[in-house]
């Protein structure tokens, strides 16, 4: 198992203090939950998967696809609302005798053996997807790309480049533009080695940069040239690599671009109408650093393209379970019932409680209440609306003004998903203050209020030891009763 990752001598105070939350969020992980880090052999994943410890190299089963595939697209049945009737989780394409490894290799598993699987989201849209697991947590992590009017590639959220990854990606055209949309570690770790192979195409991040994988500042409203510029220069300078431009905080549209910033420190795909972006960003002192996400309108394909946003997780019932998890766990592991309950539960970081109906069948009640449905991630509720409602409430507005689309595509679990600004504004009415009763039935996903015990216990955790801001929200609102 690759050891933990730990702070290390020279990082700054913020960036040690980044580091000790996530271990000690760790540690209270499996404190509060009662999943348990055992001496396992890593062979054994049906042991892994029991005791809910997904971390460390897999075994990697690619051996059984010993050669380049496309797999044809399958009569995968909609669900009830048809929210995911677009979605295809058979119908990839792959290169697996490319090459799954990069150096230097992922701070995350998976290490070697780094598979990557393209899917076709039409509308001349892609996603490459590859694994991550972190401590208890396996999921997938998308790269969604955008073909532009000029024939070049928008690539969004850039994953690690091995030869595989590279290939299915130059099969579309000439990367053009590169975007890192959010300042999550998972997201951002890639992005030094994705743009030294890539070393042509122009270069845009969200604001608020920090830790080790380089730092940024924000370009904020009344800013004049002069001062946007030098934040774009010095964040060439931390991050390690040349940046063409810092999204700036708030909206970002061809009609608004104007009086935001210089024409020559916007992106083309501003200045053309291509895209409107709106920026979510809130520093509070008491974090470790600001938390951003930026979140895009494609106009020509009426598609939101979020990362951590909201979700859709699939029920296993109605689709089967994506092959690229054949790459890390073997079949007995992915052939027992719970395992995508539980791997949803871990990620989301819901209980693992289970029920059994009248016919003593065992079942999750959280992973139910989220199964095939538009959600904000219990987690983000409970860290991120529940000590900034505010901001997100505003960032969230923002989206559902400014934006017309029919779907949207995320960076994790199943895209594209058939969905309005409406339903994306449900996903987000605990912020709502005029909420009712009604409203949070009718809109949240049925979540027990005991299920929401874990984030509780590491809110307490953080508020106890002081890692972060305080709560100041009711996170939880909507919750039902058992």
């Amino acid at each position: 198992v690759p050891p933990q990752p730990t702070p290390e001598a020279g990082l700054s105070d913020a960036n040690a203090n980044m580091w000790r939350i996530i271990i000690l969020a760790l540690v209270s992980i499996t404190a509060v939950s009662g999943w348990s880090h055992g001496a396992k052999d890593p062979v054994n994943r049906r042991e892994a998967i029991s005791d809910g410890f997904l971390f460390g190299g897999g075994i990697v089963s690619a051996l059984s696809r010993p050669q380049n595939a496309i797999a044809s697209p399958s009569s995968v049945p909609t669900t009830p609302s048809s929210i995911l009737s677009e979605w295809d989780p058979l119908a990839y394409k792959n290169f697996p005798l490319e090459g799954q490894s990069v150096f230097p290799p992922p701070f995350l598993p998976p290490i070697t053996n780094r598979a990557t699987y393209r899917y076709s989201l039409g509308r001349d849209t892609w996603a490459l997807e590859q694994l991550l697991a972190f401590a208890n947590v396996t999921a997938t992590i998308r790269t969604n790309v955008v073909k532009l009017s000029s024939g070049g590639l928008w690539v969004c959220g850039p994953l690690w480049p091995t030869k595989e990854y590279c290939k299915l990606l130059d099969e579309l055209g000439e990367v053009t533009e590169v975007v890192l949309p959010v300042n999550a570690l998972e997201h951002k770790a890639a992005m030094k080695q994705f743009v030294q192979r890539y070393q042509k195409a122009k270069v845009w991040v969200a604001p608020g940069q920090y830790g080790p994988f380089g730092e940024c500042g924000a370009i904020k409203a009344g800013m004049s040239a002069d001062q946007i510029k030098k934040v774009v220069h010095d964040a060439s300078k931390t991050m390690g690599y040349h940046i063409s431009g810092v999204l700036p905080i708030g909206s970002l549209s061809k009609d608004s671009a104007e009086s935001v910033m210089p024409k020559n420190l916007r992106p083309s795909w501003i200045n053309d109408g291509t895209f409107g972006v709106e920026t979510l960003y809130v520093e509070l002192p008491e974090n470790a650093g600001p938390v951003s996400e930026s979140a895009f309108h494609h106009k020509a394909s009426n598609t939101l393209f979020v990362t951590d946003a909201v979700v859709c997780v699939p029920s296993s019932s109605d689709f089967p379970i994506q092959p690229i998890f054949e790459t890390y766990f073997d079949a007995t592991v992915l052939s027992d019932p719970t395992f995508w309950p539980r791997t949803v539960l871990q990620a989301v970081f819901l209980p693992l409680r289970a029920e059994s109906d009248s016919l003593g069948t065992q079942y999750y009640p959280g992973y139910e209440a989220l199964a095939n449905r538009l959600v904000r991630a219990p987690i983000l509720r409970a860290f991120a609306d529940a000590r900034s409602p505010h901001e997100v409430r505003s960032w969230v507005n923002n989206i559902v003004r400014n934006s017309k689309f029919d779907r949207i595509i995320t960076a994790h679990f199943a895209s594209p998903i058939n969905a309005s600004p409406s339903l994306f504004a449900d996903a987000f009415e605990h912020l709502n203050e005029n909420a009712t009763s009604e409203s949070l039935s009718s809109a949240l996903p049925p979540i027990t209020c005991q299920d929401w015990s874990t984030l509780d216990s590491l809110n307490s955790f953080i508020g106890d030891n002081k890692l972060g801001a305080p709560v100041v929200y009711d996170y939880k609102a909507g919750c039902r009763g058992v």
